[in-house]
């Protein structure tokens, strides 16, 4: 199912071919009614008027019919709207005595043609329905006729007539109250979608959100696996690097040792750096920024795992560890802790 919009353009057009089918039906009728009249009065030339007059209502109707499918709604409408105006005024003109009944039709083209939301078409049917109508009950006093060619069968013509008006405002009324009721299942259908919509937007948000809680697991564990800081005596925690320390690995090396000092309570850490491939002046300042920050919460700092290149690289940049201790490997430097606590137990 497409737009509302689209729907509702669908449903009129709908609307316009049934009446368009109901005046062809009625046309035909009518006609056949006046052969047989032809036939039985033999009076063919005072009944062709009439005949002609069905004939340009059935014409009408057949274009709008032929026009539905190939242009705009209010376009295919005028032919219909106008055989029925003009069937309207020489049906009066025909027989005065029908201009009473005939005045009621004039209010169906005015329907049609306002199903078409076309301005100019709907004024111009109004206005010429209008003055035709006031135009034909003013006039109707005065038309006399001697002989009405019809005769017997008017009230039958008449009947044709009065059914063909109740069967298109039933047609009206009852398409109207469908389209507004397909309408609202319309509407209906398309919240339903809309809240389905949302709901799977929620869905995946949710999924959204685990999958970026399960990537931040993740991270923090691929963090922890870079950076580990593990408590080798009470009070004692090893930091090893390995691989390339940078700032971001150095900023996450400090965070993690400032977290475990401070809840361990622990009054010495020792960061070995046997696995660092290359030491140079930016590492050995990131290295001295987080011992300093260490010494902050009152726990002092070991480095181990200093090779000969990497010592004499120091030496030539000119860096010195004064905010740390340096030992050769963490072993040493446990031992060296170790005996410190000792000393100061005793």
């Amino acid at each position: 199912m497409g737009t509302g919009l689209e729907f509702v353009a669908n449903a009129r057009r709908q609307l316009i071919r049934l009446i368009a089918l109901t005046i062809v039906v009625s046309s035909c009728a009518a006609l056949m009614l006046i052969a047989i009249l032809m036939v039985i009065t033999g009076n063919v030339v005072s009944l062709v008027s009439y005949a002609g007059l069905v004939a340009l209502g059935l014409a009408g109707s057949l274009i709008t019919l032929a026009l539905l499918s190939r242009r705009i709604l209010w376009q295919a409408i005028l032919p219909m709207v106008t055989g029925m105006i003009v069937g309207i005024i020489m049906s009066v003109l025909l027989v005065p005595e029908q201009t009473f009944v005939a005045l009621p039709f004039f209010s169906v083209p005015i329907v049609l043609v306002t199903l078409g939301r076309h301005r100019l078409s709907i004024l111009l049917t109004l206005v010429s329905s209008i003055i035709a109508g006031a135009g034909l009950t003013w006039f109707a006093p005065s038309f006399r006729v001697e002989q009405v060619i019809i005769g017997d069968a008017l009230p039958l013509f008449s009947s044709i007539g009065f059914v063909t008006l109740l069967v298109i405002i039933w047609l009206l009324s009852d398409r109207l109250l469908a389209i507004s009721d397909a309408a609202v299942t319309l509407a209906d259908n398309r919240a339903e979608e809309a809240e389905k919509a949302r709901q799977r937007a929620e869905d995946a948000q949710s999924t959204i959100a685990q999958q970026y809680a399960e990537q931040q697991r993740l991270l923090d564990l691929v963090s922890a696996l870079e950076t580990p800081v593990i408590a080798i005596a009470e009070g004692v925690l090893l930091a090893p690097i390995v691989g390339h320390l940078d700032s971001r690995r150095a900023g996450q090396l400090t965070q993690r040792l400032l977290d475990a000092v401070y809840t361990q309570r622990a009054h010495a850490v020792i960061i070995d750096i046997a696995g660092v491939p290359l030491v140079d002046t930016q590492v050995a300042q990131l290295l001295v920024r987080t011992a300093q920050s260490i010494r902050l919460l009152g726990s002092r700092v070991a480095l181990t795992g200093i090779s000969s290149e990497t010592a004499m690289t120091l030496s030539n940049l000119g860096m010195r560890l004064e905010e740390m201790q340096t030992m050769r490997n963490p072993q040493e430097a446990l031992r060296v802790v170790a005996a410190r606590a000792f000393d100061h137990s005793g």
